[in-house]
């Protein structure tokens, strides 16, 4: 889940509280990054806080939202070497923390396709 998806979700126990969620096109493009690390890395995607700690307890929410809050981040680290520095490049813009600095889908299928027209 993106962090504004889990803002939402687990952000609030008021229930009569007014939310905006932020949640559009930016959080699909997270979940499109998290769906390439979780090929690369056979099913499985970590989180690590903002000092290289895996998170264990990602199945506490309210606990991991906090750590994300805090700067706890998916962990890239074989990203690079699966998928080559440019790949990798593009899949961490999709993992920007704030939903406004990630690519819009235009952008995001030119830096992918500009990548494919270098390796051919």
């Amino acid at each position: 889940m993106s962090p504004e998806m889990l803002a939402y979700v687990y952000g609030t126990d008021d229930e009569d509280q007014p939310f905006l969620t932020g949640i559009g096109r930016a959080s699909d493009i997270w979940s499109v990054g998290c769906t390439v690390l979780e090929m690369v890395g056979r099913g499985q995607l970590q989180y690590k806080t903002a000092d290289g700690t895996i998170i264990v307890d990602s199945e506490k929410p309210k606990k991991f939202l906090k750590q994300v809050e805090g700067g706890a981040y998916p962990d890239q680290s074989d990203a690079e070497a699966r998928l080559g520095s440019e790949l990798s490049h593009v899949l961490a813009h999709c993992l920007r923390k704030v939903a406004d600095e990630r690519p819009r889908v235009a952008k995001l299928d030119g830096l992918v396709q500009a990548v494919g027209r270098r390796h051919n």
